[in-house]
């Protein structure tokens, strides 16, 4: 009888313990609501540090780095906040409010963060401790947290700081190696409280045996515009089995979702009636560099070709083709760019070629001009520049140093008298790709402690502004060096 009473007791000790570890578990991720974002309302923007949904604005606020500690509620820099928009569209800083207090990091350049319908996804640094207590420092957490705050999920762990990875609204795509697309599918999550383990979330693999693999985010994306292109990842693919021997390997496409793979070219593709199956010349090795969105349903893509022959491989140019979800993919449509790759390049989509950069001068190449010549040069700025973005037909650039953003009328010749200064100093290009969010340029600027500022670009008299909050020390430390320059 003692021992059933001894048992008894134990066995209601155990349970109060399981209640409130699991209790501890449900709060893990405590924090106040602030109220539900737009979630039917287009979103401008997402894989950066600033995205715009209907009347708000969420943003990373400011720039710290990689962190040795980041534990839950304890970030206001490099926090994700949201603010309100003002009827004009600028933002209201007196709204801005923390939703996502870690701290959001990753080393991917084409990182950032996305939001789709109700949720924010992003990448942070796993700092957990190991049984001798050392902080990881190789790790990442992809999460998710509800636009009101009140709900935050962890969906996996990846032993990287710097994997290339993309959001989209049912998966997170990413790099396992070099050759391997890997995912979590979170399409299974209950949405209605926190969870630190990936509960319901599964995993796979999307892609094997690639040798290049190009993804995107749409400028804008419409929850209601069903399948888009900006749907598909594209990747080449060596084969394998029989074929394996071959000096080829197949251009290909596939929806996020594992739907719909396609082979857009192979071995055959060029290969005519003609043609004996040993015709090299027509049998091509293909490797992806960009892509650039031309409408919801196109995507132009753009990859170099080589061809195999006498024991030598042998780069034919660089090229490119669209893919079309309203049409079938067709290789006859390709235009040649060039004889050779650029050093890098810029895509503007359709026929309108590439802004290629060769020996520190950009170069406007179509498929008419077929090359790098000076009928076609566009900035000549006597130092190594980089092409950032293309807004309402001006060239937006920063030098060699990084560190200002310059622009130039596209068809204009570079020189001092069609350059304009966007911003002069304190641009932070080293980091994630600068954001341009439709007429909007939002950067950190390291002039003011890396917080983040935007600056109006479709407005002549525009002046920057500063969004987020400051940390009490950073405050302090500005305050402290106004009053000493006084």
């Amino acid at each position: 009888m003692k021992r059933k009473k001894v048992i008894a007791i134990v066995a209601v000790i155990a349970t109060l313990a399981v209640a409130a570890t699991l209790l501890a578990a449900c709060n893990v991720y405590e924090w106040n609501s602030i109220g539900m974002g737009d979630s039917s309302a287009k979103v401008v923007s997402n894989g950066g540090y600033y995205v715009e949904q209907g009347d708000y604005v969420y943003f990373i606020n400011g720039y710290v780095g990689s962190v040795d500690s980041n534990e839950w509620g304890a970030s206001l820099k490099q926090s994700i906040m949201r603010a309100e928009k003002n009827e004009d569209g600028s933002v209201n800083n007196d709204t801005a409010t923390v939703v996502v207090p870690l701290s959001v990091y990753n080393g991917y350049a084409g990182g950032g963060f996305a939001v789709y319908g109700d949720w924010i996804y992003y990448a942070t640094p796993n700092t957990s401790k190991d049984t001798s207590g050392t902080a990881s420092t190789t790790h990442t957490d992809f999460m998710r947290t509800r636009t009101d705050g009140a709900v935050t999920q962890r969906i996996g762990t990846v032993a990287s700081r710097s994997s290339e990875y993309l959001f989209t609204p049912t998966r997170i795509l990413y790099k396992s190696d070099s050759s391997t697309v890997r995912y979590f599918d979170f399409s299974g999550m209950s949405g209605d409280k926190s969870v630190d383990d990936g509960k319901g979330a599964t995993q796979g693999v999307l892609i094997e045996n690639a040798t290049s693999v190009v993804w995107g985010y749409d400028a804008e994306w419409d929850p209601a515009a069903g399948a888009v292109v900006s749907d598909y990842i594209f990747y080449t693919e060596t084969p394998t089995g029989d074929d394996s021997y071959r000096h080829y390997n197949n251009l290909c496409a596939v929806k996020y979702d594992g739907t719909d793979r396609r082979t857009l070219a192979t071995y055959d593709s060029f290969l005519g009636e003609e043609d004996g199956a040993e015709n090299y010349e027509k049998v091509f090795t293909y490797s992806l560099s960009d892509l650039a969105y031309v409408s919801d349903s196109a995507v132009t893509l753009y990859y170099t070709k080589s061809v195999y022959e006498g024991g030598t491989s042998t780069s034919t140019g660089l090229y490119m083709n669209t893919f079309d979800l309203t049409t079938d993919y067709s290789v006859e449509k390709e235009l040649k760019l060039a004889a050779s790759a650029p050093t890098s390049f810029y895509p503007l989509g359709g026929d309108e070629g590439i802004l290629a950069t060769v020996n520190s001068k950009i170069y406007l190449v179509t498929a008419d001009s077929v090359g790098y010549t000076d009928a076609n040069l566009i900035i000549d700025a006597g130092e190594s520049v980089t092409v950032r973005a293309v807004v309402d037909g001006y060239v937006y650039y920063t030098d060699s140093d990084g560190t200002a953003l310059y622009r130039i009328n596209l068809g204009e010749e570079g020189d001092s008298v069609n350059v304009k200064t966007v911003v002069a100093s304190g641009v932070k290009s080293d980091y994630l790709d600068l954001e341009f969010a439709g007429s909007r340029f939002v950067w950190f600027n390291t002039d003011d402690y890396s917080y983040v500022y935007y600056l109006d670009l479709s407005s002549a008299d525009a002046e920057s502004k500063m969004i987020g909050k400051m940390t009490d020390a950073d405050a302090e430390q500005k305050a402290e060096a106004e009053e000493d320059a006084e």
